[in-house]
């Protein structure tokens, strides 16, 4: 299920997702209690990797913190890794799997970015070329690795830093504020006045690419426009593509092929640019099969 809000839910088609989900190696980043969380890794095919550590793209699901499935990211995971990225999909703690809400997820993208860190060795990849990849819930989750001080998990080794070296966010809830998404989702207002990322802008930013549907009835539009808008005033890189006409989640693959693939080869462009992925002439997806 994809959380549209209090009381709205759609149920996604996920099974091929699901079934990309096997091709990936399974591991475990994080146990807390009783909870083991997940993290599914694709690596590129030999020809495919290059010859120096590879860039990561980790992917954190849509939510509203509350729904979500790792599975819904792993077209995209498995697209980056034939273009020599190693990628993955992160689970992390939601309402309805794990009691878990905002602060666990937050404090679980904090401990992923860590642990990809602490691995970078073992992994084969460059830890100055993370990319932090999140829709909703989990965009606002990624996001604030960057951007806020605190929410840790007690049990990280926290001198390892839990911020991405750019972030790309798909319709992300970056105001929790009344006119944004999620305050009552907080344990109360001043918590969610502290994680509200329009609040938190600075200099100094990892530069980043959003993605947004302008019909959003879920996540509004206007609070990611602000953002945008004030974070480049800071001289951020913060590159926003509007969608017009587009609701929220308009660029999972089982909803539309045509939104999908843009959005896809606006991402490949943005990590060509930043160098984290080599150019490829052939980069795109072709007809659907």
């Amino acid at each position: 299920m994809e959380s549209l809000g209090e009381g709205h839910q759609r149920t996604l088609p996920l099974d091929r997702n699901r079934e990309l989900l096997k091709t990936a190696r399974e591991e475990i980043y994080k146990t807390v209690g009783d909870v083991r969380l997940p993290v599914y890794i694709w690596e590129p095919e030999a020809d495919k990797a290059p010859p120096y550590p590879k860039s990561v793209a980790a992917f954190f699901f849509s939510s509203g913190w509350d729904n979500g499935q790792v599975a819904q990211f792993a077209p995209h995971c498995v697209y980056f890794a034939s273009r020599g990225m190693m990628t993955m999909a992160f689970d992390y703690r939601i309402t309805n799997r794990n009691k878990g809400g905002p602060l666990e997820a937050i404090a679980d993208a904090r401990s992923a970015i860590r642990w990809i860190r602490l691995n970078a060795v073992e992994l084969g990849i460059n830890p100055g070329k993370i990319v932090g990849i999140g829709g909703s819930g989990g965009g606002h989750a990624i996001t604030s690795s960057a951007m806020l001080n605190g929410f840790d998990d007690p049990a990280d080794i926290l001198d390892s830093s839990p911020a991405p070296n750019a972030i790309v966010l798909f319709n992300p809830v970056l105001d929790t504020s009344k006119k944004g998404f999620g305050l009552e989702r907080f344990p109360d207002a001043g918590v969610a006045k502290d994680a509200n990322l329009i609040r938190a802008i600075r200099p100094g930013l990892p530069p980043m690419l959003i993605m947004h549907g302008t019909a959003d009835r879920v996540v509004p539009f206007g609070g990611t426009y602000e953002f945008a808008k004030k974070s480049s005033k800071k001289k951020n890189f913060c590159r926003l593509i509007e969608f017009e006409g587009q609701g929220h989640g308009f660029f999972n693959f089982n909803l539309s092929f045509e939104m999908y693939e843009a959005t896809l080869m606006a991402m490949d462009e943005f990590f060509v640019e930043l160098g984290f992925l080599e150019p490829d002439p052939d980069a795109g997806l072709g007809k659907v099969d």
